[in-house]
């Protein structure tokens, strides 16, 4: 007998790729993620997969470690390009995408922070990805008197699972959002990334298990589309059963308080940065947000190397 807290759909209420802000933020409220149509045209994402396509072949070669990752399966055979800050600035436009800015804004506030930016290559026969959260890190409510449990303890492993139903409790509130750009035509196929529509609403983390035991849906489109979906939706990269390389950029934003997935203000190249606008800046968290990154200088409102600081002073 189904539950009113049953979280369940119909294909043809599910979110479709729109131009349209105010349907995207609506996508975000109801099923914890939305699908940006023609994002980028297609002679840019022709360019970004080109330096894409480049670089990858150039870390699998260079790189001892270009395949390893503490996220895919450990018979995969995909591949991780990070730090794509780095590694382009054909990468630039879509790590602060017009259209992707207001959605951000909507659930994360107007101070977000960028947590990660990467590509993933999903390669013919890989298998799929466990579903997951980008927030599994998060300390689940407790009322007065019951046991918190210690943010430092918790992992991947230990997180609390729960069912696809709608939380009968208080749940955290979503604190990063990913977003995913289709740099190849994302299809069931070749490995799509798998979304768990309402899934932001159970409050628990999913069950671990490949295959997955809890529905799923493809995110499927033309090369250009993004995907936005938020830190508490299940999610994973589905299978590849093509003979074709999946290609994808999947970005991460964080609110200003927490510790980004990559370091940027330490990892960034000096090159890169010397060209950021402010607004970049801002991105890869050297802009202070309520003393929050400060390197040293009251009052400031950049953070500074530590070089540039002052030290043991003596009079």
């Amino acid at each position: 007998m189904e539950d009113d807290r049953d979280i369940t759909w119909d294909d043809t209420d599910l979110p479709t790729a729109t131009r349209d802000t105010a349907q995207l933020k609506a996508d975000m409220d109801r099923w914890g993620y939305c699908l940006i149509a023609e994002a980028l045209p297609p002679d840019h994402i022709v360019v970004i997969r080109e330096r894409l396509e480049e670089q990858a072949e150039a870390e699998a070669q260079l790189l001892a470690d270009a395949f390893s990752d503490h996220v895919n399966a450990p018979d995969s055979n995909n591949q991780w390009v990070s730090m794509l800050i780095n590694k382009g600035e054909v990468f630039h436009e879509a790590i602060d995408h017009p259209m992707v800015r207001p959605v951000l804004e909507h659930v994360l506030g107007p101070d977000y922070i960028l947590s990660e930016t990467s590509a993933h290559l999903t390669r013919p026969d890989n298998p799929a990805m466990a579903l997951h959260t980008d927030q599994w890190w998060m300390p689940p409510p407790v009322m007065p008197g019951e046991r918190d449990r210690p943010a430092g303890e918790i992992t991947r492993a230990t997180a609390r699972q729960g069912p696809l139903r709608k939380a009968d409790h208080l749940i955290a509130a979503p604190m990063v959002t990913q977003t995913m750009l289709f740099v190849s035509d994302f299809t069931e196929e070749n490995g799509a990334t798998r979304l768990v529509p309402g899934s932001h609403m159970t409050g628990a983390q999913p069950d671990q298990s490949v295959p997955h035991v809890v529905p799923s849906i493809a995110a499927e489109g033309p090369a250009g589309t993004i995907a936005v979906w938020e830190g508490r939706t299940w999610h994973s990269a589905g299978p590849n059963t093509s003979n074709e390389i999946r290609y994808g950029m999947p970005t991460l934003y964080a609110a200003p308080q927490m510790r980004t997935l990559k370091n940027f203000t330490l990892g960034t190249k000096s090159e890169v940065l010397a060209k950021a606008s402010p607004r970049m800046k801002q991105l890869l968290g050297f802009k202070i947000w309520s003393g929050y990154g400060a390197s040293g200088d009251r009052g400031a409102t950049w953070a500074r190397p530590g070089d540039e600081t002052p030290g043991e002073l003596k009079l």
